[in-house]
């Protein structure tokens, strides 16, 4: 049995858990049959350099799952009849005659593998040097508040609350705290019927897609602008339209007539940084009332941005009920636990709801309950205090190394947020091959030509990312990837 198992003390799954998890795959897969006897306690122990007591414990987890089964004076024994997997299983399924090609009958609208978005390794926090965006350093998170968070919420008087199929709704007190606390900091009065719980941002602009999509509908994008967004548009809309950006965020004009949804990030454009201006904003507005489109709006890292007085967002000017209001509570807390809300008219609100209900009913109640007595407690105000703090530093740190180390380079990085984008000033490295080259030398930078819709005109481009590369890293990883810019430049000659 013991050649079976492989216990790895490094990984941060206990030894109790290993054992468990891999027996009981064994068992299923028909390797361990019903009625084998194990290993004894202290054989297994020695064997896999372990005490008695993890194995005890192992066998014990396993015997509560009804796996195994304890003999008296003759040890431990695989259960009969769990349901495993058997030979003969595998021989019928050989019989099986191949399937036709289910890709012809997919709905090609909504096939978007084509479209590019933004990668990186899946294992970047391995790395020396992870420039990477939209991720959190890990040693900010408040463990030890989140923890009681959870206590809080697992406790027995909930159980009905947080345990039960709440149909369509959310956690009550959840929207109270985003009503209370959230929205008013940007502006934004609503009533509880105006706010919808979402998994992120990416969930509700979906939603909204599907609300507003069509074969005859046009939505429109920023251009470069965020690719899972122009994924989700072209999923959902006949057409998918590109307008530029400049200095003062999307540009408005003619072009925005005939399109029925516009989607923009104008607190912090993605992927450039750039912060749409006032007189930009209230032009928007005016044109979504003249050509009668609707606009969605993702209010991007709102929470972490460490302006004195950034401009407040387009909900807060809206009066005509066109907007619809993208909010996230993940890039400050932890983007793993995926938690946004939306704002809008209540009438979006039901259609919004009703829809998010055909698809999952609503985001885990616990996870709701959880983050609601997160921000009650003041945990999360004093969480956002201490990133911005970070994060303001960690931006002047890269920008001064940036300017000294890769002259030219610097692209955009407006002042607030986390993200530099650089390219070659001579344009003769493309931003893949500088992106490969640094990767070999522990270095994550991400190539953003997927936020192009010209390819070519985003080839030069990637970007930079201070949020989650610890702040005594940053300067000799920029100074690293100067040494790979060079070094590429020698090549090149």
């Amino acid at each position: 049995m013991t050649q079976r198992l492989s216990i790895d003390k490094s990984l941060s799954s206990g030894l109790r858990d290993q054992i468990v998890s891999q027996i009981s795959r064994l068992i299923f897969e028909g390797l361990m049959p019903s009625g084998l006897k194990l290993s004894s306690c202290r054989e297994l122990a020695k064997d896999l350099d372990v005490s008695i007591n993890t194995v005890v414990a192992a066998y014990r987890k396993l015997e509560e799952e009804q796996l195994i089964e304890a003999r008296p004076r003759s040890g431990y024994f695989v259960c009969s009849d769990v349901g495993v997997r058997t030979d003969s299983d595998a021989a019928g399924r050989s019989d099986i005659k191949l399937r036709a090609p289910i890709s012809m009958k997919l709905n090609k609208l909504r096939r978007t593998e084509e479209i590019e978005t933004i990668s990186r390794p899946n294992d970047w926090y391995r790395y020396d040097y992870p420039f990477v965006c939209n991720q959190i350093d890990d040693g900010a998170f408040p463990v030890a508040d989140w923890r009681e968070c959870t206590r809080l919420a697992l406790n027995r008087k909930d159980l009905k609350i947080w345990s039960a199929d709440g149909l369509y709704s959310d956690s009550f007190e959840l929207i109270e705290q985003v009503r209370q606390r959230i929205l008013p900091r940007r502006g934004i009065f609503e009533p509880n019927e105006s706010i919808l719980i979402t998994l992120g941002s990416q969930n509700g602009l979906f939603i909204t897609s599907l609300l507003f999509g069509g074969r005859d509908r046009t939505a429109l994008m920023e251009d470069p602008g965020y690719p899972d967004a122009r994924k989700i548009l072209q999923a959902n809309f006949g057409n998918v339209n590109f307008q530029p950006i400049d200095e003062e965020g999307l540009i408005v004009d003619e072009r925005l007539r005939d399109v029925d949804l516009v989607f923009v990030t104008p607190n912090r454009h993605h992927p450039t940084t750039v912060t749409m201006s006032e007189r930009r904003r209230r032009a928007l507005l005016q044109a979504a009332e003249e050509y009668d489109f609707y606009i969605v709006e993702d209010d991007y890292e709102c929470d972490v941005d460490y302006r004195h007085s950034p401009l407040l967002p387009l909900r807060s000017l809206d009066d005509t009920d066109r907007l619809i209001y993208l909010g996230s509570l993940s890039k400050g807390l932890s983007p793993g636990l995926r938690l946004g809300y939306m704002a809008a008219a209540p009438e979006f609100i039901d259609a919004a709801r009703d829809c998010r209900g055909m698809m999952m009913r609503h985001p885990p109640m616990i996870l709701q309950h959880t983050a609601a007595a997160f921000i009650r407690l003041g945990y999360y105000d004093g969480l956002l205090r201490r990133v911005r703090q970070n994060y303001e530093q960690r931006w002047h740190l890269a920008d001064t190394t940036i300017r000294e180390k890769l002259p030219g380079f610097l692209s955009a990085g407006e002042f607030g947020g986390t993200v530099f984008v650089l390219a070659d000033p001579e344009a003769q490295l493309d931003a893949l091959t500088i992106c490969q080259a640094a990767l070999k030398r522990g270095v994550i930078v991400e190539p953003i030509r997927p936020c192009f819709s010209d390819a070519v005109e985003g080839k030069f481009h990637f970007r930079l990312g201070v949020s989650s590369i610890q702040p005594g890293l940053i300067r000799q990883g920029i100074e690293v990837l100067s040494d790979v810019v060079s070094e590429l430049r020698a090549a090149h000659l």
